[in-house]
């Protein structure tokens, strides 16, 4: 091995590790039968949405993952993967990103494994981890529900204030203008 292909193999697999370290989301997923052209127009949609996907043998992937900690993924790195990372934001939105491209390109892709937060999932339930929301929808929930018994009561609190406040400046207004008490 010459010495510029293994400074390449070297950065790759630090890369991959740094990547893995800092990610919810790791989907292994197989490629072989998509075209080169494909594969570069998903990877530049993946980009878009903050989303990395990134191509290495299977013994630096497996490396990577062991340093980073994640098990339980070894097995199904058998033939070409691809490692697609979520950022950490949103674990699902590369769920979601991979069953359109399936959808698109019907047969071309197979979903091998899925890591998220440490639980793997097999790829087969790419289509059910599409359909769950994420992390901010996730929060927008919480935070609408924690708000609704607030705003809620402000409005219970408020319209007999108001009614009261209505019914004095209309006393007032009648004042002035020189009405009986």
């Amino acid at each position: 091995m010459t010495s510029k292909a293994l400074v390449r193999k070297t950065k790759t697999a630090s890369d991959l590790e740094t990547s893995l370290k800092t990610t919810t989301g790791v989907y292994i997923a197989d490629f072989s039968r998509v075209t080169v052209e494909t594969v570069t127009a998903f990877r530049n949609a993946l980009r878009k949405k903050g989303i990395t996907m990134k191509v290495a043998k299977n013994t630096l992937i497996k490396r990577a993952l062991g340093t980073a900690g994640i098990k339980g993924m070894d097995a199904h790195l058998k033939g070409p993967s691809a490692v697609i990372l979520a950022d950490d934001q949103d674990p699902m939105a590369p769920a979601k990103a991979l069953v359109e491209f399936h959808k698109a390109n019907e047969g071309m892709l197979k979903v091998k494994i899925v890591s998220i937060d440490g639980s793997t999932y097999p790829g087969a339930q790419i289509a059910s981890l599409a359909k769950m929301p994420g992390k901010r929808e996730l929060q927008a929930s919480v935070v609408s529900l924690a708000l609704g018994p607030g705003q809620k009561l402000m409005g219970i609190l408020k319209g007999p204030g108001s009614a009261l406040a209505g019914q004095i400046k209309a006393q007032i207004e009648k004042l002035e203008k020189g009405g009986a008490e």
